[in-house]
């Protein structure tokens, strides 16, 4: 029988009683859960997750929003204990003051959003990551709409979670129509019309022009 070792760490009382909080929803204790992460650090020779910096000065706001539905082997009650922290709103949005070159703009599709918010690909996502932030990235709502329905589809996130990143996601890069997209987002998380449907009622009440579609749905909010 191996001889058993005492571990003691110091951590802030808050983040002892989130992590307590959080361990308890997925059955285990923090002693537990300590011991597991220590044993598969030892079994896969690495950490067992990704590592990232905070951004602390509040320039990207959405990188890896949605990473627990990039990963397809996390349960319900680990997602339920993940998606309790993400009501945290953010300080302040990122600015940018001067008009880019336009060899520093760069136009991304839906594939570089996906794995921003995602951050599923190691590579992928760190590429991505690296292009909207040392890049002026651009994108257009066609893009975004074509982002939403693949995350609400083919990676299951709620349409609130999704209303909730794609504001932060506006404020991390260049979006054509970017008002029209934050109130777009805001209806998508409400109801059940689709993002483009959700566009054209948001262009409809900012610019004050009527707007006529045979979607009772869409109608009934456009009335």
């Amino acid at each position: 029988m191996s001889k058993q070792a005492t571990l003691q760490i110091r951590v802030d009382e808050t983040i002892k009683q989130q992590a307590e909080q959080l361990f308890e929803t997925i059955g285990l204790s923090t002693s537990e859960a300590v011991r597991l992460f220590i044993t598969q650090s030892i079994n896969e020779r690495r950490l067992p997750f990704t590592p990232h910096l905070n951004n602390t000065n509040g320039s990207v706001l959405a990188f890896g929003k949605l990473r627990h539905y990039g990963n397809p082997e996390l349960v319900g009650d680990e997602r339920s204990a993940w998606l309790q922290t993400q009501n945290e709103k953010p300080k302040r949005d990122r600015t940018r003051s001067t008009a880019p070159d336009k060899q520093d703009v760069a136009i991304v599709d839906e594939t570089i959003l996906l794995r921003y918010l995602l951050d599923d690909d190691s590579r992928q996502s760190a590429k991505a990551y690296r292009i909207i932030v040392s890049k002026c990235a651009q994108t257009y709502p066609e893009v975004v709409a074509r982002a939403v329905y693949l995350l609400e589809e083919d990676y299951h996130v709620p349409r609130s979670l999704i209303g909730n990143v794609i504001p932060l996601l506006a404020s991390d890069l260049s979006i054509q129509d970017s008002t029209a997209i934050r109130l777009a987002a805001r209806l998508y998380a409400g109801n059940r019309l689709s993002f483009t449907d959700c566009l054209t009622a948001a262009r409809s009440t900012l610019t004050g022009y009527h707007a006529e579609s045979f979607n009772k749905q869409l109608s009934k909010i456009l009335s």
